[in-house]
């Protein structure tokens, strides 16, 4: 309660000071989700913990800020408690995986293998190796608190819109960034380690090309969703075809200049970067995308826009297939054609199955998988196999079916919310269709790969989930959000 007597501003302190720590924790996770993508995706040895601790810093600054939040705040929270109950229990036993109170025969047997040839007695656990599946852990947590300050800041459409347009540009800077590096003829490996690396594919501040192909798709989606939320509001679509032609050309050469560079910039990274998977996911969620805003179109009075904008998308997108497509072209003719690569898929595949088979309650281990292939591995190959290029069965493995199965629950849950607000609201729908779309490129792609364990791919994922699932709820609930 404010004194009564108090001068006059007294009571409008602490409100300020809240709102300075909100501000400082809403651009440090700006400046996370800018960051992550150099440092190789932040999969170098100092990358993670380093991504984590900017996290962690925005999360806290944030968490002081709410002190003295009212249950009308809290009330807000309802709609994903069950989920983020879900998601808690799956990190709480990636913990309990560690620890040495479980019982004797939920330990792996290696343990009593260790005991045996070191002839002392060692107390088992779960996990074959506890350190990698606290650092998975800590890595799945800065997820979860990526995505839970998102959710609550994007709670407020201007936060909201502010980092919509910062993922638009980080993914668009880095798409460019992608092109300078393949027209210099280097790697970013070479720059972060200083020794020569070969460069076979586009790959951009990543390791791999399929991470970037990753990064960039779920950039192009948010590029395009925020192209046609401004079209909407730039271009005359109720009287007539050349209003509307010259409105929308006055519009891509105007205000959705930027906007529209970006969206070609990222699509173009995709398609330069020859990731089959990735090219696939994208083209998956693109087309969920376009199913979704034309049954909209069939409820609203923009069929003329759409329209419009549904041909100019396409013309644009095959023009892009056309300049960068060669090297993909080439790679998705192959498909068929099994090459190494793919009969090396189907063997990491084939121990993963064996290793759930082992442990299907309580799994491996989070993590664990390059420690556990070579004991279930049928063929031994040339090389470290660190991942299953499967995030849905190392995941299983690693944890166990029931934490798995639980987890992929709480992301579907969180992909459901953001499906049925794009049709229970009104505006600002398409933050909503974003998470929903981000989504589904993320779970096409993480079949046949394991871009989200990056941590940059997976913390800016987690962004775009918790900025959808905040703008889900109708227009009523958003505090701060401007009336109809």
């Amino acid at each position: 309660m404010i004194p009564a007597g108090a001068p006059k501003g007294h009571e409008t302190k602490p409100f300020a000071f809240a709102g300075w720590l909100r501000a400082g924790a809403f651009w440090l996770l700006i400046a996370a989700l800018a960051w992550a993508p150099f440092p190789l995706g932040s999969a170098v040895s100092w990358g993670a913990p380093l991504l984590e601790l900017m996290i962690a810093s925005s999360w806290v600054l944030w968490a002081i800020s709410t002190v003295g939040d009212t249950p009308e705040d809290t009330a807000r929270l309802r709609p994903i408690a069950a989920p983020a109950a879900i998601a808690l229990i799956v990190l709480a036993w990636t913990v309990v995986q560690t620890l040495p109170i479980v019982p004797e025969n939920w330990a792996h047997p290696i343990w009593a293998m260790t005991a045996h040839s070191l002839g002392r007695p060692i107390r088992g656990v779960v996990s074959i190796d506890p350190w990698r599946t606290h650092a998975e852990t800590l890595k799945l947590v800065s997820y979860a608190a990526a995505f839970w300050l998102a959710f609550v800041m994007a709670r407020r459409s201007e936060m909201a819109k502010t980092l919509l347009n910062a993922i638009v540009a980080i993914a668009a800077l880095y798409a460019a960034y992608g092109f300078v590096l393949a027209i210099l003829d280097i790697a970013q490996a070479g720059l972060i380690y200083a020794i020569p690396f070969q460069r076979s594919f586009i790959s951009g501040p990543f390791m791999l090309h399929n991470s970037f192909a990753t990064f960039e798709g779920l950039g192009t989606l948010a590029a395009i969703l925020r192209l046609f939320d401004l079209g909407r509001e730039n271009v005359v679509t109720h009287r007539g075809l050349r209003p509307l032609f010259h409105s929308a050309l006055q519009f891509s050469f105007g205000r959705g200049a930027p906007t529209l560079i970006a969206a070609l910039l990222s699509f173009s990274a995709v398609i330069a970067s020859a990731s089959r998977a990735g090219f696939v996911a994208t083209a998956t969620a693109l087309l969920a995308m376009a199913i979704v805003a034309a049954f909209l179109a069939r409820r609203s009075q923009v069929r003329g826009w759409t329209a419009a904008a549904a041909i100019a998308s396409l013309v644009a997108i095959f023009t892009v297939i056309m300049l960068n497509g060669d090297t993909l072209g080439d790679r998705l003719a192959r498909l068929a054609d099994a090459g190494e690569a793919d009969q090396i898929r189907l063997a990491l595949w084939d121990a993963t199955w064996r290793m759930i088979g082992d442990a299907p309650w309580r799994g491996l281990g989070l993590g664990t998988f390059q420690d556990a292939y070579p004991l279930y591995a049928r063929q031994a190959l040339p090389f470290v196999m660190d991942k299953a290029h499967c995030d849905y069965l190392e995941f299983a493995a690693g944890v166990g079916l029931p934490a798995g199965i639980a987890w992929w629950t709480a992301l579907v849950w969180l992909a459901i919310l953001c499906a049925r607000g794009v049709f229970a609201r009104r505006r600002n729908r398409h933050f909503a269709l974003l998470g929903f779309c981000a989504t589904i490129l993320v779970a096409v792609h993480s079949a046949v790969d394991f871009s989200l364990q990056l941590p940059a791919v997976g913390t800016f994922y987690a962004a775009m989930l918790g900025l959808g699932v905040a703008q889900a709820q109708r227009s009523r609930a958003q505090p701060g959000a401007s009336p109809a």
